[in-house]
C-alpha cells in the first residue's frame, strides 16, 4: 500500500537517519574523513557471521565494500565518508588464515592516505556498528549498495538483518 511504513522500509529509514546523523553531527564538509588513529599495520580476517564467513579487521569489525566502486579507486568522500569511513592503513595490509593475500591491495585516497582493498574493492566500515556485529548489509546509501564480502573477495549478497 502506498504510504505505509512496512518494517523494511522503516528499518531502511531509520539506518538512513542514523548516517544522516552521523554525518551532521561530524560535519559536513566536503573534506576528506581521516582517521587520526590509522593502524600501522591493518589486517584482514575471516570470521563466522550469521550470513556465513565474512570479512572483518583485526578488531573484529566487519568491513563492506561499496557497489558504486567499480574499480580499486575509492567513490566515498565527504559525508559519505563520514557515514562509511575508510578503512585505512600506514604501511602493507595483511590477512588472516582463510583470506587470498593475492587479493590484498590498498590504493590512494584523494588525501594521500592509503585505503585497504581486497579484490579490487576499497574497504569501509559503517560508523553505527556495534563491534562485531553485522548491521548494515544490503543497506543503499550515498548511491550505491553495502555489502560484506566472503573470503574469495566476492560480494556477500545474502540479506541480512538491518539492526540499529
Amino acid at each position: 500500500m502506498k504510504g505505509l511504513v512496512t518494517p523494511k522500509r522503516g528499518a531502511f529509514a531509520l539506518a538512513t537517519l542514523v548516517a544522516l546523523l552521523v554525518a551532521s553531527a561530524a560535519g559536513t564538509s566536503g573534506a576528506e574523513a581521516t582517521n587520526s588513529s590509522t593502524p600501522a599495520h591493518a589486517k584482514l580476517i575471516l570470521r563466522k557471521s550469521e550470513i556465513g564467513k565474512v570479512i572483518f579487521d583485526s578488531n573484529g569489525n566487519v568491513v563492506y565494500m561499496f557497489g558504486r566502486d567499480k574499480t580499486a579507486t575509492s567513490t566515498c568522500y565527504g559525508v559519505c565518508a563520514k557515514a562509511w569511513p575508510p578503512l585505512l592503513t600506514k604501511r602493507a595490509p595483511s590477512v588472516g588464515p582463510g583470506l587470498n593475500a593475492n587479493l590484498l591491495g590498498a590504493t590512494k585516497r584523494r588525501d594521500g592516505s592509503l585505503q585497504v582493498t581486497y579484490n579490487h574493492h576499497p574497504l569501509y566500515f559503517y560508523s553505527a556498528d556495534m563491534h562485531g556485529k553485522i548491521m548494515c548489509q544490503h543497506a543503499i546509501m550515498h548511491g550505491g549498495i553495502w555489502l560484506v564480502l566472503k573470503a574469495n573477495g566476492t560480494p556477500n549478497m545474502a540479506k541480512g538483518k538491518m539492526r540499529m
